[in-house]
């Protein structure tokens, strides 16, 4: 008797329930061929593999222990013998080929794996295909990346995508100083707020729209939009009105210099959308020991960095796609926040560590904003240091002001985003 039927004979008992069984096992199958197609199965896919485990009515009769291991069963034998496992897994799915019901919704899952990573494209794609042939469906259309041809190369505005899936980083503080340090400059920018449940930029931009009415202050304002996660339950429905969303903001936006963008503190198909489309890619992080696994699995005891983290798979992930479309790699740069004001121990173990993983997963580390009151009171009226007044001017701002534009000022010279800028000097004469 094969491992499948050991493990599910008991709960499949009588004729009636043999097509779940068969269903398990297409479905494991399948999600296998599509998970080991680029790669060692990612820590996304067991996520996605356990979602699907629970949403999907047909797969809730087993236990998920028992699907697990039959997903890696199929994943072990791929590995072990290539041509015979993969064949064989084949011939599990193409078992459901001609059922109108279960071989499309075979399709999805297998499709939902192969996307877990990114977008759907070279050996993923041929390797949906193939599932999609042996079912007898035709294929999914490729993701071909996210519209990363969506404009001609030295016309686009520089992205800056600002990305960490945790909150409380201080993302938004940051966006908003560089697109006000960007507006400053004389560029036109964008700001784009894809966490719209939140909506902390969003706020952010609506107090300093406010605070000009109010004073009668002329701020500078970038050009801003909100956009939400689709709520559409089906993946491939949701994952496409995402980037039709996106889309839509970038060509709205396509006369801009440069696109700010806030992505939520949570893993989001829109933030993956724009990972993808950032020149430059700035995570901010808290100082601590806390929050580092963001980018990688530590041992905290030894200090010693075991593997790299969800995130950090998914932004390689993002990269190659920008690579396979022709572009530049992203610019990842790690910026140390809410920096102490003393040179603690543990301050300076942070340094040593990060620097280890700069080499390890090919970021910039930067420093970045100290732990100071004036963020937060800034947020209110929808200013940034950049609007308070100059050393020197009256009336005379607070030494912790003048030193906090200091650290924004230093990081926006660190980013080179001067140099970006110099770049679209010829959208301006055009303009």
């Amino acid at each position: 008797m094969s491992l499948l039927g050991k493990l599910t004979d008991p709960l499949f008992a009588g004729a009636a329930r043999a097509r779940q069984r068969d269903f398990l096992e297409a479905a494991m199958a399948g999600a296998a061929l599509a998970a080991v197609a680029d790669a060692p199965v990612s820590l996304a896919e067991r996520h996605t593999l356990d979602q699907i485990l629970d949403s999907v009515d047909m797969l809730r009769a087993v236990e998920v222990h028992v699907a697990v291991a039959v997903f890696d069963g199929y994943v072990d034998a791929i590995k072990d013998a290539p041509a015979g496992a993969r064949a064989k897994a084949l011939a599990a799915v193409a078992a459901l080929s001609g059922d109108a019901v279960l071989a499309p919704l075979l399709l999805r899952i297998a499709t939902a794996l192969a996307r877990a990573d990114g977008a759907l494209t070279g050996p993923v794609q041929e390797e949906v295909t193939a599932i999609a042939a042996a079912l007898g469906l035709p294929p999914p259309a490729p993701d071909g990346g996210p519209f990363l041809d969506s404009q001609p190369e030295g016309e686009a505005p520089v992205t800056i995508v600002l990305g960490n899936e945790k909150g409380g980083t201080g993302k938004s503080t940051t966006a908003m100083h560089l697109a006000v340090a960007l507006l400053k400059q004389g560029h036109r920018v964008a700001s784009l707020d894809l966490d719209g449940r939140q909506g902390t930029l969003s706020r952010y931009v609506a107090h300093r729209a406010a605070f000009a009415e109010r004073s009668g202050d002329r701020l500078p304002m970038p050009r801003h939009k909100c956009i939400a996660d689709s709520n559409a339950r089906d993946r491939d429905e949701a994952l496409a009105c995402d980037r039709d969303n996106l889309r839509h903001a970038f060509t709205e936006t396509a006369d801009c210099h440069f696109r700010v963008i806030d992505t939520p503190g949570s893993r989001s198909c829109l933030s993956h959308l724009a990972h993808a489309h950032a020149d430059v890619l700035i995570t901010p992080l808290n100082d601590s020991f806390l929050d580092v696994d963001v980018l990688a699995r530590i041992d905290c005891d030894r200090r010693e960095v075991q593997g790299p983290s969800p995130y950090s798979e998914m932004v390689w992930a993002q990269n190659d796609q920008r690579v396979g479309a022709g572009r530049p790699p992203i610019d990842w740069v790690v910026m140390r926040n809410r920096l102490a004001h003393i040179d603690a121990r543990n301050s300076r173990e942070m340094r040593g560590l990060l620097d280890q993983l700069a080499k390890r997963l090919r970021f910039r580390l930067v420093q970045g904003f100290g732990e100071r009151v004036v963020f937060r009171e800034l947020f209110h009226r929808g200013l940034t240091l950049f609007d308070l007044p100059e050393e020197g001017a009256a009336p005379r701002a607070p030494a912790s002001h003048l030193h906090a534009r200091q650290e924004v000022h230093a990081l926006v010279h660190t980013l080179g985003i001067a140099a970006l800028g110099l770049g679209q000097q010829a959208m301006r004469a055009k303009s």
